[in-house]
């Protein structure tokens, strides 16, 4: 049967809840949920695997027939989401693309388009794609391109997704994407991370900058009015990142690790 097709054996990774560290997160920074998968004998790729499982089942716990999703970019986006595991079809719900494309992204599965196509033909629902650039090279490219209809009525959709996913970069990631001015620039007004496009100093307060007149990317209101916010990361690295997101709101729910856990109680500290 298994050679058939017929069949088909699953070995998912186990993961443990840290319920303490959990309690102290969600108090500390007022969240709406917050999972943390135990960590302190994994290695880097069984606690990346543990995170990215958690994420998959409290995803796919929330989702029904009434949800507008959208999904960002990145490697722990895009395997939490090869992670889902839907127990029926959601044919009522949507899939919206939030923001542009990285011309140069590191791999195509892990861009936005390609991961909302996953995730539209696990649920068997509709998806829209944003099919332009992330970057414009001026404003004025930006403006006309979403004049467009198909990009407009995309947006415009855009504005009613209730649940986002989103990983967190830091400031390195973007050495790829801008050029060294603009990364002194942000330097220079401490960015510590981005999320959706929008840079943030460590007390989770958007940075003001030009670029985002060339970004297509969503309104920055999105960190108010959509319901459920996931934050999921698992990268040691970006501790200060995810204590910039979690002190401005920019997320209200986490999905972490236990060591990234600690440290970020750690580097809240008065």
């Amino acid at each position: 049967a298994r050679t058939l097709g017929l069949v088909e054996i699953i070995i998912k990774p186990s993961f443990e809840n840290h319920y303490s560290l959990e309690k102290m997160l969600l108090e500390r920074f007022h969240l709406k949920k917050v999972l943390v998968a135990y960590s302190e004998s994994s290695g880097i790729q069984e606690e990346f695997n543990s995170v990215c499982n958690m994420g998959a089942t409290y995803l796919n716990s929330i989702l029904g027939n009434h949800s507008v999703l959208s999904v960002s970019k990145g490697k722990t986006v895009s395997t939490t989401i090869e992670g889902l595991k839907p127990a029926q079809t959601l044919p009522d719900m949507r899939v919206v693309q939030l923001a542009g494309s990285l011309e140069n992204i590191s791999s195509p599965n892990n861009d936005e388009m390609y991961i909302i196509q996953r995730v539209a033909a696990l649920y068997g629902c509709e998806f829209k794609r944003l099919l332009v650039p992330y970057l414009m090279d001026d404003e004025e490219g930006k403006r006309l391109l979403c004049r467009r209809s198909a990009t407009a009525e995309v947006i415009q959709m855009g504005r009613e997704v209730n649940t986002f996913i989103s990983g967190v970069d830091t400031l390195l990631y973007w050495v790829d994407h801008l050029n060294e001015s603009d990364i002194n620039v942000l330097m220079k007004q401490n960015a510590v991370g981005c999320m959706w496009g929008y840079f943030f100093d460590i007390d989770g307060n958007i940075i003001d900058s030009p670029l985002y007149d060339r970004m297509i990317i969503p309104d920055r209101s999105l960190f108010d009015t959509v319901e459920t916010r996931i934050c999921i990361a698992c990268d040691r690295f970006k501790a200060k990142a995810i204590l910039g997101a979690l002190r401005g709101g920019l997320c209200n729910v986490l999905v972490t690790s236990s060591k990234i856990a600690s440290h970020l109680l750690t580097l809240d500290t008065p």
